[in-house]
């Protein structure tokens, strides 16, 4: 019985990992077509002969919200992997198999004994990257374009705005009217 039971919740483990990290998967797919796409009416309406001149800060502001959500989806994905990973890691401790065949355990150990430490970790094409580190970095370089892109049309719209002050001075004193 209780290696019935086991077998059940061995193959429930490995279906809630294979549904969470396809969807984290098609989740950061999705937000890659979605923020190029915001990126790249953003780029084109800079030209002069845009009609989207005027969306230009909504849309700077529109790629920061996206890449805050989908990161915050992305957390929650991980975190859903990361427990399924942890229930199929005690499966494979529990199983009798050589250590060889234990591959969950095996690219844990592995991977944090490829940790760079030291003055090495400026070596970046050297750091052994996760796709959540990986991930985290795309959601930054967006928001940090798109956060750009709203300080850049906030002061356009400052320095706009006092550039179309008229003031008029009077013929002999100086002096504003």
């Amino acid at each position: 019985m209780k290696e019935k039971e086991d077998s059940y919740l061995r193959k429930q483990a490995w279906d809630y990992f294979n549904i969470h990290s396809s969807q984290r998967m098609t989740t950061f797919n999705f937000y890659l077509i979605m923020s190029s796409v915001i990126s790249t009416s953003y780029f084109a309406s800079s030209k002069s002969d845009s009609n989207l001149q005027s969306a230009r800060p909504a849309l700077a502001f529109l790629l920061c919200v996206v890449a805050f959500v989908f990161w915050k989806l992305e957390q929650r994905n991980k975190f859903l992997v990361k427990h399924a990973e942890r229930a199929l890691k005690y499966f494979e401790q529990a199983d009798p198999s050589d250590d060889i065949a234990k591959v969950l355990t095996n690219e844990e150990r592995d991977t944090s004994s490829k940790k760079i430490k030291g003055w090495r970790k400026v070596l970046l094409w050297r750091l052994p990257l996760s796709y959540s580190d990986c991930f985290n970095l795309v959601f930054f370089l967006f928001f940090l374009i798109g956060l750009i892109g709203v300080v850049f049309g906030i002061y356009s719209s400052i320095s706009s705005g006092f550039n179309r002050m008229d003031i008029h001075y009077g013929p002999d004193i100086g002096f504003p009217c």
